[in-house]
């Protein structure tokens, strides 16, 4: 008799912690733009917003051009660009954008620099001092470099 009691109770303790430990909740809402997610692969915007990023090229022009990227951690950024032209003329263009994550594993950045004017930011790699992706369509490879 004592033995059974014994199991009762035991099977009914069991059933009370299975239940307790069951119902915590989880939310997932805004997974990619949670910045509070651990240290862990999918917690990417410290290392996106650690420094500026510095990226030199000739546009379609030929005009030498110097780009910089400034994400912040408040999902804000600036995008600087410096244009030189063959008859020595310098001009400095500065942009506002609103950035997040597009997608769960955090490889693609979305850029509102206001209505209609998005550009997104594929295959994102960061990494080495390094921050890599394809710009607004897969023919249009960048690479930027960190500048502290």
């Amino acid at each position: 008799m004592k033995t059974s009691t014994f199991k009762y109770f035991g099977l009914a303790l069991m059933a009370i912690l299975m239940v307790s430990f069951t119902s915590c909740e989880v939310e997932i809402d805004s997974f990619y733009d949670d910045d509070n997610n651990g240290v862990g692969y999918y917690n990417r915007s410290a290392d996106l917003c650690s420094r500026t990023w510095v990226s030199f090229y000739r546009d379609m022009d030929g005009n030498y051009c110097r780009q910089e990227l400034d994400f912040f951690l408040d999902h804000t950024g600036i995008d600087r660009i410096r244009v030189e032209y063959p008859n020595g003329v310098v001009n400095h263009y500065e942009y506002n954008f609103r950035w997040s994550w597009e997608n769960y594993a955090q490889t693609s950045i979305r850029m509102s620099y206001g209505p209609n004017d998005v550009s997104y930011l594929d295959d994102v790699y960061i990494g080495g001092n390094r921050l890599s992706g394809y710009l607004d369509g897969r023919n249009n490879f960048v690479e930027f470099q960190g500048k502290r």
